[in-house]
């Protein structure tokens, strides 16, 4: 009988630790790190599959969406002038990197991989400020 509070005390932590989320944000960093080149290559041998650059913008993109969606805030409009800023930023450099050249020449403009770098932490803070 004794076990049983500290069984349901642990059994609460669990399903109040943010599984989705977290997922999810493992899910879109390393789509990002792979567009951006901080990573090489990624590769599911289970499935005999590597990550190809769309399929990383489409990841990227549906776990960005998804986790605003389930985010505290839920509504656009809620956040400050510049967070929607911040928020937009990051989709459009995702998109716009790979399909729109003056982007991809602005990133590129910075240097390599300082560019690149620069990229990757602009999309992961306009993640950071979505799903808050």
């Amino acid at each position: 009988m004794g076990a049983t509070p500290k069984m349901s005390a642990a059994l609460s932590d669990y399903t109040n630790f943010r599984t989705l989320p977290a997922l999810l944000s493992v899910a879109f960093v390393i789509a990002s790190l792979y567009q951006f080149g901080g990573i090489s290559q990624v590769s599911l041998p289970w499935f005999e599959y590597t990550l190809t650059t769309d399929h990383a913008i489409l990841l990227s993109l549906l776990a960005f969406v998804i986790a605003f969606a389930s985010s505290e805030t839920r509504a656009f409009e809620h956040y400050q002038d510049w967070e929607q800023v911040v928020i937009v930023l990051g989709p459009a450099l995702i998109i716009g990197f790979q399909y729109v050249g003056v982007i991809t020449d602005l990133v590129r403009g910075f240097g390599d991989p300082l560019g690149l770098q620069l990229a990757f932490v602009a999309t992961v803070v306009s993640w950071s400020v979505a799903v808050r």
